[in-house]
């Protein structure tokens, strides 16, 4: 998927740091731009920056302007990561010069309206968090030579006793560059690094009576580094408060004491390196300083290393020995970073008296639940894209979470070699709800007061203290935002068991949460059409039209039920049906209009989509009584013997398959298949580099490597699909697919679970992940998830899906060797409708068409165009916005050989896609005991490409 953006970190990160010297900030592009060599990319015009920093906190707004160089209208993405401590709390859409503000409705519904929307070609924009502290920013659309603005309003509790600002100014040839700081502290400094050699003049100024500010407008700027401004205060506790919905909101910040306890010298550790594709982004210098310093510390220990990726490696130990430690610092400089991220590893028994992970907290393959930790765990962190609530939730038994993009290499030796002063046994009097957030210098106690007045009481070294709040405390409008995003942090530990307090907390506070996205929309009417509450403004006219509209639900769920019953019927119709086997006998006189194609009596239609109506602008329609061209369809390579190939029936026809040996055209493919086996991953690590964001790559060379029987590296490979895009569930199902397709099912279902939960609203979820418990021998699960298929309502272009999901459900049940709970379905639903011939096509790209056609030994062609062959050959309706499936079914099959092609049609994304991924399942005896089937993924470059899948040989 093309991006038309994608920031660094260091374009949106405005960390608090105290004390991190300068030379500690890594700093990259901010702008990195994937396009094709057809179009030209966007580009990053103008950006104006306001914030307001007042004692503790800080409030950012960054407005960014867009250009699309382009002729024709794209969808934009914007991905960027915020550090600890950080909050979206607000997010807005410029409609001609007036701001929109966003609203928070559930995460998996804001995609599903921001995706309707678009292919209504109205303006929509999203907000949502992916994994961790990362976030996606969807716009549509992007004019073909104009403009979009969008606005971001960031959130975050600096260090009262003295934190750090700072503003990230890494852009490369922006025309207009405006910033604006007001500053109520009188004693702030600024510090301008070298790489911004334009704004070297700049200083604070007073402003008024009290506080500073800092105004300057460049054009044509260019720079490289960050704004920093230090900031001073006395080290005594404060309170805030603020009134809002009807609650009243307090916060008291509490210094901490710096009273350290040295740890005691553990007898030996373990040491887990997470070394998935991802941690190539972690500064491994800051992580090996470190540990020098802590072996400087504990110079004698016995230290058991154990990498994890989407496996865990075997462990390896070495002796430490007077602070010698050169033997593990050269191990560990020589960790090839490869392969998705399972935590599923971190629950394997501790093998020392303490624990060290180094890691950036994405789990992105099975959110493995983790066990209790019977010995003391600390966590490092030096990666920006991270998730800080996992890696505190990681950190047990008296152990810590260490930061090392927010902490000096003192600051992070200090909170790995000393025990702290723990803030303990907090209670209220007078107040409710209370949450603690943590930081080097301090402690910030937030929470609800129930009276005018409330009473803290806590416990600090074994003494008790306490502290008073009132309503009455100094204002601030960042009080409440920031107990409900520290509040939420506190259940994400548990995330799981508290999906819907977290998804509560951000409707009611407008936050991106795990839960909720943030979501703008064009017209008032697209609001009411999806039951959206929309921002002041148009609350009056929203009323009103919500007031008018009929409640349908139940109406709209019988005739949903009577369709898929009518489909059922039609579907019944043509298999109780006869057709002859002889050959197809010359054109009859032309059909009067609206006759159907097929044989006469048969209630399925073939004329009733108007499919060939909806594609005479083809440049060639495929004849249905002429075979395919030799080009079109060349004879089949045999797969490896345990992905395809002849595969012999115990009853009735004996029927075989064989499928297209499928290579890539890419040109480091003849250097792996000239290679050795034993060569093939140093070559695959040599070439990476070119093609680290490429998911083709990664597939092509897990295909190599399964095909040189290397499995377990195969699987690595394909576990970076995982680490390349969070939460973009084309590139999970695509993974998901090539698992099924090599025989690991129990490997597909988390991907495919995953893919439920981010798109509830495609039946392809429920019916992917049904099938994959099919093979992985769980017909009961596999039948509850094909149902939701049938019994559920889909948009439009997902028409008829409902029935082929039916033919497979019914399938499982008269196919099953256990007794079936279906006590659940209709039971009109339940037919036993077996067939000898099965082809299903399914593909990666929304909005995108893909045509199946079967050519069979009559040398006649069933496709969208002709839907019913002579020998009773059916194909399902045609699907044109995306996914699939398309099903080629026969009951009765005559001798010969079937050919099974997929065409590409055409695309209609709004985005810069690449190749599009395609799946094809043939079937042989369905619904019956006997029933074998083959799986195979194929990739299509253009529209108009056309590809041989396989066929069938009927003996």
């Amino acid at each position: 998927m093309y991006k038309w953006l994608m920031l660094s970190a260091s374009l949106l990160l405005m960390a608090q740091a105290p004390h991190v010297a300068a030379q500690s900030i890594v700093t990259r592009p901010a702008l990195t731009v994937k396009t094709t060599p057809r179009e030209t990319p966007v580009q990053l015009r103008a950006v104006t920056v306001n914030a307001e920093i007042s004692g503790p906190f800080a409030q950012t707004e960054i407005e960014l302007t867009f250009y699309n160089p382009n002729r024709r209208i794209l969808e934009g993405e914007l991905e960027f990561p915020l550090l600890e401590g950080q909050t979206v709390t607000g997010f807005a859409l410029d409609f001609n010069g007036k701001w929109r503000d966003a609203v928070a409705i559930e995460k998996p519904r804001a995609q599903q309206v921001f995706e309707d929307v678009v292919r209504g070609n109205v303006d929509p924009a999203l907000l949502q968090v992916t994994k961790g502290n990362n976030y996606k920013l969807r716009v549509y659309p992007l004019p073909a030579q104009g403009i979009r603005k969008v606005k971001l309003r960031i959130t975050e509790h600096l260090n009262s006793a003295g934190g750090v600002y700072r503003l990230p100014l890494s852009y490369s040839a922006l025309s207009r560059l405006r910033v604006n700081l007001n500053i109520t502290n009188n004693d702030a400094t600024l510090r301008t690094p070298e790489g911004l050699s334009e704004l070297q003049d700049l200083e604070l100024k007073p402003r008024g009576t009290s506080g500073q500010s800092l105004q300057f407008d460049e054009a044509n700027f260019t720079g490289e580094g960050m704004l920093e401004v230090q900031l001073t205060g006395a080290s005594e506790t404060a309170t805030f408060s603020q009134n809002l919905q009807g609650q009243r909101y307090f916060m008291a910040v509490v210094p901490r004491p710096q009273l350290t306890v040295p740890r005691i010298a553990p007898q030996s550790m373990e040491i887990l390196w997470d070394s998935s594709l991802s941690g190539l982004k972690r500064d491994h210098d800051k992580e090996l300083a470190l540990l020098e310093g802590y072996f400087q510390k504990f110079p004698n220990l016995t230290v058991k290393l154990v990498r994890f990726r989407n496996v865990a490696d075997a462990a390896e130990t070495f002796e430490v020995k007077g602070g010698n430690w050169e033997d593990l610092r050269e191990a560990l400089l020589k960790t090839i970073y490869d392969g998705g991220t399972d935590f599923d590893a971190l629950n394997a028994p501790p093998g020392a008296s303490e624990r060290l992970i180094f890691t950036d907290g994405l789990d992105n393959m099975t959110e493995a639940a983790l066990a209790a930790s019977s010995v003391p765990v600390d966590v490092v962190s030096s990666a920006v894209s991270s998730d800080p609530v996992r890696l505190k939730f990681l950190a047990q038994s008296g152990g810590k979470s260490i930061n090392l993009t927010r902490l000096s290499k003192d600051q992070a030796l200090q909170e790995l070699l000393y025990g702290t002063v723990q803030l303990q046994k907090l209670t209220a009097r007078g107040a409710k709800n209370l949450v603690v957030h943590e930081d080097p210098e301090s402690w910030t106690i937030a929470g609800i007061l129930t009276d005018n007045t409330a009473q803290l009481s806590y416990q600090l070294a074994g003494e008790t203290q306490t502290l008073k709040v009132s309503s009455a405390s100094p204002r601030s409008t960042q009080v409440a935002p920031l107990w409900a995003s520290w509040t939420v942090e506190q259940l994400r530990g548990e995330e799981r068991l508290n999906e819907a307090a977290i998804q509560r907390l951000g409707k009611q506070f407008n936050l991106v949460t795990p839960q909720t996205s943030l979501i703008v929309l064009d017209t008032v009417q697209d609001y009411v059409r999806y039951e959206i509450e929309p921002p002041a403004e148009l609350q009056a006219e929203y009323q009103q039209l919500i007031q008018e509209q009929d409640n349908t639900v139940q109406t709209q769920k019988r005739n949903h039920q009577d369709m898929v019953l009518g489909l059922l019927q039609g579907y019944q119709d043509w298999w109780k049906k006869d057709f002859p086997k002889g050959d197809v006998p010359k054109p009859a006189e032309p059909q009067k209009s609206g006759e159907a194609e097929g044989e006469e009596g048969i209630a399925f239609d073939m004329a009733e989509t108007n499919d060939t109506e909806m594609r005479l602008s083809r440049n060639e329609m495929p004849s249905p009584s002429v075979a395919a061209p030799a080009s079109m369809a060349p004879s089949p390579e045999p797969v490896a013997a345990d992905t395809a190939g002849g595969v012999p029936q115990p009853a009735g026809n004996q029927i075989s398959i064989q499928l297209k040996k499928w290579t890539s055209d890419a040109p480091y493919i003849r250097r792996m298949q000239e290679a050795q086996a034993r060569d093939l991953y140093a070559i695959y690590l040599d070439e990476r580099p070119e093609y680290e964001n490429s998911t083709a790559f990664f597939l092509d060379v897990a295909d190599q490597l399964f095909e040189k029987k290397l499995p377990d590296l195969a699987l690595r490979v394909l576990s970076n699909l995982s680490e390349l895009e969070l939460e973009n569930r084309s590139i999970l199902r695509i993974q998901a697919y090539r698992y099924l397709q090599a025989g690991y099912p129990e490997l597909a279902i988390p991907l495919l679970e995953e893919v439920v939960k981010l798109a509830p609203y495609e039946p392809q979820s429920f019916r992917d992940l049904g099938l994959a418990y099919q093979q992985a021998h769980k017909d009961q699960k596999a039948i509850e998830n094909l149902y939701r298929v049938v019994d559920q309502q889909w948009d439009g272009r997902f028409s008829e899906v409902e029935l082929i999901a039916l033919n497979e459900l019914n399938a499982i049940v008269h196919a099953s060797k256990t007794k079936l709970d279906t006590s659940f379905m209709d039971p009109r639903f339940l037919q036993d409708l077996p067939v000898d011939l099965r082809v299903v096509l399914t593909w990666d790209a929304d909005n995108t068409d893909m045509d199946l056609w079967i050519t069979d030994p009559n040398q006649e062609r069933v496709y969208y165009g002709h839907r019913l062959s002579h020998q009773g050959g059916r194909i399902s309706h045609d699907l044109t916005g995306g996914y699939g499936p398309e099903e080629f079914s026969l009951k009765t099959a005559k001798k010969g050989k079937y050919t099974i092609q997929a065409d590409y049609y055409g695309s209609r994304q709004q985005i810069l896609a690449g190749a599009v991924t395609l799946q094809a399942k043939l079937i042989t005896h369905f619904g019956t005991p006997e029933q074998q089937e083959q799986l195979i993924t194929l990739r299509l470059k253009d529209s108009n490409d056309n590809v041989f899948v396989g066929e069938f040989e009927v003996k």
